[in-house]
């Protein structure tokens, strides 16, 4: 953890601001002076003169407010609320991937679409959800400060490590019903791929506006409606897969990913360039994903068939909760990849 994440964290007992840090064991990790603007006081932990900049691994931060104290282990602070939700366990904890292979970047401005790199460059961003860190490591590397939550331990223990290298990076353990973050804050929050996880995503939604501050942006990506068979399917599914152990719906997963590999990703990736039959494999499940590695496959499943969906989403849907929360600027767009769903994104007034 960062000292100066600090300026952005609020108690979420009490919303209190009046924080601070005891550090039991701290780190030096090495930051490029650049991102520091010198004609501004230098961030506290931040020595510019060595390049450097000092970490807390192990600690405690307490609120002056409410008098709550809260954990920072493995570099994290843990933030979850006595009442609030910590995510179970995921497929991600130890999913890395390689910074290199473009699909990643190709992947996250398509979620982010129409937001293109500029648009993150000098921002305070939070990605609400970060899952193993795959997103925010692009909003930081196209320039932005980025907070990445998520309330499952696996996920950012993960996500840090996917981040190590990056200094703006932030990871926090928190439940984002009752977020451990200042109001108002944030000049972009993106949410990807979570608002049709949530229990009341109407709840949800006003939370993040609440993060937003005027002036900002709030991006969603969330799943279109499902029918027929697919729906059918998915729903019996899950109504299993949610109640299997860790280890038996790993084992689940891998057989599911193993399945994708032969009769999904292997023929799209060898079809999609032919003219007759790319209109046949277009149709397959999850084919955009051929590029992904394997162990990538199976803990994205795992995540699919560990939570279920509660809400699916229609454009007109979004446009509504965008527009009656005051939001101007408001674009909703459809997304096709494997099946329906829907980008939104609009300005908070």
């Amino acid at each position: 953890m960062k000292l100066r994440l600090l300026d952005w964290l609020a108690c979420p007992h009490c919303r209190g601001t009046d924080l601070s840090v005891d550090a039991h064991r701290t780190e030096e990790r090495p930051i490029t002076r650049g991102h520091f603007d010198p004609t501004e006081a230098v961030p506290p932990g931040v020595d510019l003169d060595r390049g450097v900049e000092t970490e807390v691994l192990e600690g405690a931060i307490a609120c002056a407010g409410c008098g709550s104290t809260w954990l920072v282990r493995e570099g994290i602070p843990r933030l979850i609320p006595e009442g609030g939700e910590a995510g179970a366990e995921t497929g991600h904890r130890w999913t890395t991937f390689d910074h290199a292979r473009p699909e990643w970047e190709e992947n996250f401005l398509d979620l982010a679409s129409p937001l293109a790199p500029p648009d993150f460059l000098g921002q305070l961003v939070l990605d609400a959800g970060c899952g193993y860190g795959r997103h925010a490591f692009h909003a930081a590397r196209f320039g932005a400060e980025v907070v990445a939550l998520d309330n499952s331990a696996d996920a950012v223990a993960a996500a840090r490590a996917n981040t190590a290298t990056l200094s703006r990076v932030h990871v926090v353990q928190g439940d984002l019903m009752h977020p451990p973050l200042r109001d108002d804050l944030f000049d972009l929050v993106y949410c990807f791929g979570v608002l049709h996880h949530a229990e009341d995503p109407d709840a949800m939604f006003a939370r993040l506006v609440d993060l937003t501050r005027p002036g900002g942006r709030l991006s969603l990506w969330v799943y279109g409606p499902r029918q027929g068979v697919a729906l059918a399917t998915s729903q019996r599914l899950r109504a299993v897969t949610t109640r299997l152990p860790p280890e038996a719906l790993h084992a689940v997963s891998q057989v599911i990913a193993a399945g994708l590999r032969v009769f999904s990703h292997t023929p799209y990736a060898f079809l999609q360039e032919v003219p007759l039959a790319r209109e046949v494999v277009s149709h397959l499940p999850i084919h955009d994903h051929y590029r992904w590695p394997y162990d990538v496959v199976v803990a994205d499943i795992y995540d699919r068939l560990r939570i279920p969906v509660r809400r699916w989403f229609r454009g007109e849907q979004l446009e509504i909760l965008y527009t009656e929360a005051g939001f101007s600027d408001v674009a909703v767009t459809r997304r096709v990849r494997n099946s329906e769903s829907f980008r939104a994104t609009g300005i908070k007034r």
